[in-house]
């Protein structure tokens, strides 16, 4: 009989036991752990009439070899820089509207754009970039240009749901590079 009583006292406690209420809190949403390799840079290498550095972390799709369309493809961030070239025909005005257009564009959901001038007497680039915040689809843009000739544009897009706050690592990344880009840059 004390067998079967110890047998029942323990389940009754386990019982009266089991029965507290539990405070439980939400779990805060949080974000992936983002690794971000360390970039080394290294010549593009077409028959274009220009040329920069670019992230080893990146591939170079060429989109349109007669006109010099190329896209930087990050697999890793599913990211893609997109680069289109012009020459000018007296247009240049034409493609510095284009560019501010596409950009203005985004405005609608962009807390903030600042604008970067770019200039490089010694090498005749001249350019401007654009930095969104806020949840838009394309967070840097720029353009280049030597005035005259060559007129080349640039935009940062992400192939996944457009979120500032958690992509806000790898935008300061693709800066850090995009920014390598423009410092290297020269015409043919």
């Amino acid at each position: 009989m004390s067998k079967y009583f110890i047998h029942i006292l323990l389940v009754g406690l386990i019982v009266l036991t089991s029965c507290e209420d539990e405070v439980s809190s939400p779990r805060p949403f949080g974000y992936f752990r983002i690794d971000l390799p360390e970039s080394t840079y290294q010549p593009l290498a077409i028959d274009c009439p220009y040329t920069f550095n670019y992230s080893n972390q990146s591939e170079i799709i060429i989109k349109d070899e007669e006109k010099c369309w190329i896209n930087i493809y990050y697999p890793k961030n599913r990211a893609t820089i997109y680069i289109t070239y012009a020459e000018l025909n007296g247009d240049l005005k034409n493609q510095l509207d284009q560019t501010q257009q596409l950009t203005y564009e985004h405005q609608i959901k962009a807390t903030k754009i600042d604008r970067i001038l770019v200039q490089n007497d010694s090498l005749d680039v001249y350019g401007l970039t654009y930095k969104l915040d806020g949840d838009v689809a394309s967070y840097i843009q720029f353009y280049l240009t030597d005035s005259t000739d060559h007129f080349l544009r640039g935009a940062l897009y992400f192939d996944s749901y457009v979120n500032a706050d958690s992509l806000r690592p790898v935008i300061a990344y693709m800066d850090k590079d995009i920014e390598e880009l423009i410092r290297s840059f020269k015409w043919k």
